[in-house]
């Protein structure tokens, strides 16, 4: 059975233990880097958007999904942008 993991600040990691994840706690793109090498994981989206490499990298090498989850209301969602961008890739159109 797949387990849930968090990544990222104390705060995400928090929250995210309260509805079952394991958790891992990481401050820095190398530390979140790390971590990645690791596990298949939900992660806070502005350290993922801080280690685009990071990220890339994951992808690359493993079939697992990577999530990256908003912790803030703001105008940008790097997530939410590639979710478009595939979508539109899909699709053929802009549907979000």
């Amino acid at each position: 059975m797949s387990r849930m993991i968090a990544v990222g600040q104390r705060a995400f990691v928090t929250a995210m233990t309260g509805v079952g994840a394991e958790s891992v706690r990481c401050e820095s793109p190398a530390e979140f880097d790390e971590a990645l090498r690791r596990l298949a994981v939900q992660a806070a989206e502005p350290l993922a958007a801080s280690a685009p490499e990071a990220v890339a990298a994951f992808r690359r090498r493993s079939q697992a999904a990577l999530l990256t989850l908003p912790l803030l209301p703001s105008e940008q969602h790097p997530s939410l942008e590639e979710v478009r961008r595939l979508v539109e890739q899909a699709t053929g159109a802009n549907l979000i």
